[in-house]
């Protein structure tokens, strides 16, 4: 899940300084599930910006994902009319949902959330980093813990020379994210691939922006169903 905190409202205000009427987008997974763009924070900050003097000509919220372009689409052509008297859009979701409705939309669109990281989610108020979307996973080398994630250094290969007491020289109250990693492999009974020294990050692998087009790609060939029989080789 991408986690999301609503901006300051005091921010808001500044973007959408000199547009008087607002239309509000939520998103219908992470930020309705982390609650930052539900239909109840749409509806909260609609009475938040109605109270500082503007006119919310309405809101919705998306019933997939901001950042689907093909469900955004859709629904923002449904509402094509409501829209269309407003001089703003007020997007409730991560960077590339608010951007996802800016290329589809006919009004200048601002973001109301910042975008926080990639999460585990513990419980529905709880979650924690667990992935920086490198490109290059070694997770399968480290018992299933991201060095990159839990390292505050982002170290491939560690601990670094400055923890003390299982705890990180950045921050003293964090655990060192390669303890952590060394406890899970002794835990698991992988300490003999802990030695093995790993390359440096390939950088190559996260130049911005990045894009990937399955229909390019070529797709493997299909299974037979079960229980057929095989193909007759001519010949």
């Amino acid at each position: 899940m991408i986690i999301t905190e609503q901006k300051p409202f005091e921010e808001i205000l500044a973007e959408l300084e000199g547009r008087q009427r607002i239309y509000i987008v939520g998103c219908g997974i992470c930020a309705t599930s982390w609650d930052t763009g539900s239909d109840a924070r749409c509806r909260d900050l609609a009475a938040k910006l109605r109270d500082a003097g503007k006119e919310v000509k309405g809101y919705f919220v998306t019933k997939e994902a901001c950042c689907d372009e093909r469900t955004s689409r859709l629904e923002l052509r449904k509402r094509n009319a409501e829209i269309a008297g407003s001089d703003a859009l007020l997007v409730l979701a991560c960077g590339a949902g608010t951007q996802t409705v800016a290329a589809l939309a006919t009004v200048p669109t601002y973001p109301g959330l910042n975008s926080l990281y990639l999460a585990r989610l513990q419980r529905l108020t709880k979650s924690d980093e667990r992935c920086v979307m490198c490109g290059d996973c070694i997770l399968a080398e480290t018992a299933g813990i991201c060095p990159l994630t839990v390292c505050t250094k982002g170290l491939r290969n560690g601990p670094c020379g400055g923890y003390r007491q299982g705890k990180c020289e950045v921050d003293i109250n964090r655990d060192c994210g390669w303890i952590l990693i060394f406890n899970r492999m002794k835990e698991l009974g992988l300490l003999d691939q802990l030695g093995v020294e790993r390359p440096g990050k390939d950088y190559s692998k996260t130049i911005h922006p990045r894009q990937v087009d399955k229909s390019a790609q070529p797709s493997a060939q299909a299974a037979p169903p079960a229980g057929s029989a095989p193909a007759r080789k001519e010949g």
